[in-house]
């Protein structure tokens, strides 16, 4: 239907033109008809919408976005969510792994694959450029305020795919992208390690949860997100990625810990159902067959099979003791076991103990997902490297957040 065009009639008079019911009848016809540009939606939270008209665009520009766009440089953007949140969000460019000169781990060569879907690579990939935070009916990522946490693996995951299409949580393979490129760029952040501070440089501090003093070990020593200073965001700069290292830990996407058996996916594909994950022939074994009270039952071996398990299989309710070593990249690797380029791309796997910090901690027994980062009060134990694959899916509480990502 084309757009209706009311007849004024003869100027000044009006004689000869519609009647008021005509002419209100026009203007219904072209706000009821969605083929019609009058009918269309202009300047929505969903972003920038276009205006046909006459073969002219007119394009309605969101200011958040505008001007976070100019700020950073196009660095970072503002994307709302389908509850109308905002986002802001960073944009990390593809890169090959070879690229980066880490020739020391043994990376292979190619494109990251956190800029792979399907077999399919994207020019870039969108972070959460904070912690997600409580919003309206969801989550937003702004900065400012307190991370939300107290979320197991399912809502977490829920919170994310809710924001609409191409909105997914951050999978293992695009937090391992940002570490790499980190330590390439000799940008490593600090970040908040020891109760509102980084206990490698003191004086770095940002505002507590409980407005308690940098270092107070008694109350929460969580921080707001983005409030500490650049060097705790990936690249050092205002406009990197904030809060990777300490704070929460957070939950990530696309692997799992299943009796011990590493299972990811093999690109940066949210899609692939949890079933169909790959089954890597790498498990994490342990040094002891105990089953009995709790604590450390020693560092975990990379192996090609479990040979002493800390607990019964499939059980993930009771937790038995636990693996843990001081460095993910220190654990000794079994005789046999083979090497998976994969895995160290995704950093649960090294050739060497010359890469980013963090302790590792595993159960060998049940289903147990990863968080990453470390905790306000880890110390030197947190880091991009951290990984921990204690909790179930289940696993709730003050210490456990998430972070949104887009694909463009």
């Amino acid at each position: 239907m084309t757009i209706a065009t009311i007849n004024l009639g003869t100027a000044p008079s009006g004689v000869g033109g519609d009647a008021a019911r005509n002419a209100f009848e026009k203007v219904n016809a072209n706000f009821s008809q969605t083929e019609n540009a009058a009918s269309r939606t202009v300047g929505t939270v969903n972003d920038n919408q276009v205006l046909d008209k006459a073969g002219l665009q007119i394009l309605i520009k969101d200011p958040r976005r505008q001007e976070v766009e100019a700020l950073s440089g196009g660095r970072n953007t503002v994307i709302y969510d389908a509850q109308g949140n905002p986002n802001v969000m960073v944009v990390i460019p593809r890169f090959n792994v070879e690229d980066l000169g880490l020739t020391a781990l043994n990376l292979g060569s190619g494109t990251h694959p956190a800029f792979i879907t399907n077999g399919v690579p994207r020019g870039e990939i969108l972070i959460g450029k904070y912690l997600a935070s409580t919003a309206a009916n969801g989550s937003a990522v702004i900065g400012g305020v307190q991370p939300r946490t107290s979320v197991n693996y399912d809502v977490a995951k829920e919170l994310c795919t809710r924001k609409g299409a191409n909105w997914h949580m951050m999978s293992v393979h695009e937090w391992a992208a940002i570490a790499l490129w980190s330590l390439a760029n000799g940008t490593v952040p600090r970040g908040n390690t020891s109760y509102g501070r980084s206990h490698e440089k003191k004086w770095e501090t940002a505002r507590r949860s409980d407005n308690g003093a940098p270092g107070d070990v008694s109350g929460t020593g969580r921080t707001d997100t983005g409030k500490g200073p650049a060097t705790w965001n990936h690249d050092h700069t205002n406009f990197g990625v904030c809060d990777l290292v300490g704070n929460v830990w957070e939950w990530l996407d696309q692997f799992k810990l299943d009796d011990g058996q590493i299972i990811t996916t093999l690109d940066n594909n949210p899609a692939v159902a949890e079933a169909n994950w790959h089954k890597h022939a790498a498990y994490f074994d342990s040094p002891t067959d105990n089953q009995t009270g709790s604590g450390s039952a020693g560092a975990p071996i990379l192996s090609n099979a479990v040979t002493k398990r800390n607990g019964p299989m499939n059980d993930d309710s009771n937790d038995y003791p636990y693996l843990t070593a001081l460095h993910f990249a220190a654990i000794t690797k079994a005789v046999g076991y083979a090497p998976n380029e994969l895995l160290r791309k995704l950093l649960i796997e090294s050739a060497t103990t010359s890469t980013v910090r963090g302790y590792i901690a595993a159960r060998n027994y049940g289903d147990r997902f990863p968080f990453r980062g470390g905790l306000w009060y880890d110390g030197a134990n947190a880091g991009l490297g951290a990984l921990n694959l204690n909790t179930p899916r289940s696993g709730e509480g003050i210490h456990f957040g998430f972070r949104p990502a887009f694909f463009v």
